[in-house]
């Protein structure tokens, strides 16, 4: 994914890292739809998404305006878990927290 990127002059702005981290999802916008006024299939077969979901961060790449992104994949399911797809997503630094390892 990072094969291309390039320091300049020594500095560096990408960092790669492999560490689990929890996806804060709240910044998604509501359905504004009522979970019981939905029919079966779409509760069932539509993508479930928690407020706080498991994820993996794999860098943090440093903008050109000076701020951080965090580059994380996250693995989400379908309402009946028979579906999963796996999402690249890059996010400001508040929307994760570091799992402790213990």
């Amino acid at each position: 994914m990072f094969e291309t990127w390039e320091n300049i002059d020594g500095y560096t702005t990408l960092f790669p890292c492999d560490r689990p981290v929890l996806v804060n999802t709240n910044w998604l916008p509501a359905s504004g739809t009522r979970r019981d006024k939905l029919a079966m299939w779409i509760k069932s077969g539509g993508l479930h998404l928690d407020h706080e979901m498991p994820g993996r961060q794999l860098a943090w790449i440093r903008r050109s305006d000076g701020s951080w992104i965090a580059v994380v994949e996250l693995t989400a399911h379908s309402g009946n878990k028979r579906s999963t797809l796996t999402a690249t997503l890059w996010l400001p630094p508040g929307a994760i927290r570091i799992v402790p390892q213990s």
